[in-house]
């Protein structure tokens, strides 16, 4: 072989290298951040004025998502039994066989179109107060996961 030719094959491959160093995070899975939200409590005597409710008395509590995701999977687990159970009861779960519709925001136990409970007609478990829970987003290749603690209890004028 060359001078020339390895000259021309340590070039390709410092070129390479560069690239891979500046781009490397392009090649790393994406995080799905989730922003949890507590929203006060509607009096139930307010509730018929106000939109009819989409799930359980735990709507107050709204995740929001950086964009638009097709979601494939939506779970909730206490994180109590997550550190004694390696496979921890799911007080909320939804998965999506086809496509779902791209979302941003949703309530907890609510639905969210193209999604359904992973065991046909299980609705979402309350929520206790005071305690903490770990959601975990799928959307194809994308996950994201965040920790939050239920208050102790809201209500409507907080």
């Amino acid at each position: 072989m060359s001078a020339k030719k390895i000259l021309v094959a340590c070039a390709i491959v410092l070129v390479g290298l560069i690239y891979y160093y500046l781009y490397h995070d392009s090649f790393a899975k994406r995080n799905i951040p989730i922003q949890v939200m507590f929203r006060p409590r509607i009096d139930p005597r307010m509730r018929r004025m106000a939109a009819p409710a989409t799930g359980p008395e735990d709507d107050n509590i709204v995740f929001g998502l950086s964009r638009d995701f097709k979601l494939t999977s939506v779970e909730v687990v206490s994180l109590d039994d997550l550190r004694t159970n390696k496979y921890a009861h799911a007080v909320w779960h939804l998965v999506s066989d086809s496509n779902s519709v791209p979302t941003t925001t949703f309530a907890y136990g609510g639905k969210i179109r193209g999604m359904h409970p992973e065991v046909k007609g299980l609705a979402a478990d309350p929520l206790l107060p005071n305690a903490s829970y770990r959601i975990t987003i799928k959307a194809g290749a994308e996950k994201g996961e965040h920790d939050f603690k239920t208050p102790p209890e809201l209500t409507a004028g907080q």
